[in-house]
């Protein structure tokens, strides 16, 4: 992989753990200390395609009652044309 960010350009990208949430159709997971890399300029991340298939693998088995997550969350869901302004 370049060390560059292919979104602004710059030149330094360094190693970090992130939040990833996942989703897929209306299903969502939320995965803690995702390695990536991240622009340190613009805050664009890069992650690994192993990384990003073991989140679809994890998804698959608990979508498949093969696997508990760790906790549940409730999320509020809100329609931006809805918010008060």
């Amino acid at each position: 992989m370049s060390n560059n960010c292919v979104f602004c350009g710059h030149k330094h990208l360094i190693s970090k753990t992130t939040r990833y949430i996942y989703q897929k159709n209306q299903q969502l997971l939320i995965i803690d200390h995702v390695p990536c890399l991240e622009c340190s300029f613009c805050g664009e991340q890069y992650f690994d395609a192993s990384v990003l298939e073991t989140i679809e693998q994890d998804y698959q088995a608990i979508a498949n009652a093969e696997k508990q997550p760790t906790r549940f969350l409730q999320v509020a869901i809100e329609d931006f044309s809805l918010l008060s302004l």
